[in-house]
């Protein structure tokens, strides 16, 4: 069985790491390890979530009495990238070993080494939402108001997506129209497809058109005659 890491080694901060979100960026956070012994300490650090978080470094030697700082990246993420991002307990955990002897490959020596010459203890990671600064989240904790909030603000955020993206299809559309129109404009301004081009539209107009301009000019006919009948009766008389 493993012994307690706090008889050989302490680290500061001493009770969790917090990260405080949004998580669409990569954070740093600082981990300080110092040893508490008068021999060398061998050193290792693990994750519950690798894919989440990177340590630098997560192996090395710890002269004595001497510390190191231990950089922890959290990745960007969200939470349709990791749903279970409040719910997991992320942790760290922190091996440790006296070493009496030179060790040239740190991973091969926590290898080979026996689980009594372990000291072992684990750093909890904190995340905290900004959605709420009141509100802090540790991981794997009570998480029900927050995850109210989160999905309250991810519909939102679909349902404006889906305005965008009917927008865009509008825009699309209106795009189109606009450069048909330019090249009918083109083509009509040029003298060698202007008669090519008319005929073309004359083709293209269905007979309803033609039915629609013909009523047209019978009514013209009717008001112009309507004004104008009588008089050119009476210049008819005169001719005649």
């Amino acid at each position: 069985m493993a012994k307690n890491i706090a008889d050989i080694i302490a680290h500061e901060p001493a009770d969790a790491l917090i990260f405080k979100g949004p998580f669409d960026k990569t954070f740093k956070r600082t981990l300080v390890i110092r040893s508490l012994t008068e021999k060398d300490v061998a050193f290792k650090m693990k994750t519950t979530s690798p894919e989440l978080f990177c340590v630098r470094p997560n192996v090395g030697i710890l002269s004595a009495k001497s510390s190191v700082n231990i950089k922890i990246y959290m990745q960007p993420t969200t939470l349709s990238l990791t749903p279970n991002l409040f719910e997991k307990r992320h942790k760290f955990l922190i091996l440790a070993s006296e070493v009496t002897d030179h060790v040239d490959d740190v991973h091969q020596f926590f290898r080979g080494l026996d689980s009594t010459k372990v000291w072992e203890g684990r750093v909890r990671c904190e995340l905290t939402n900004n959605l709420d600064a009141s509100i802090r989240h540790t991981a794997g904790g009570e998480t029900t108001e927050v995850s109210d909030r989160v999905y309250d603000a991810l519909a939102a955020i679909k349902l404006e997506l889906q305005d965008k993206d009917m927008l865009q299809k509008k825009v699309d559309s209106l795009e189109k129209v606009r450069q048909d129109l330019t090249q009918e404009i083109k083509e009509l301004r040029d003298p060698a497809q202007k008669g090519k081009k008319v005929r073309k539209l004359l083709r293209q107009r269905s007979p309803n058109r033609f039915m629609f301009l013909a009523g047209l000019l019978i009514v013209g006919a009717i008001i112009f005659f309507g004004n104008y009948g009588n008089a050119i009766l009476k210049l008819f008389e005169q001719a005649f």
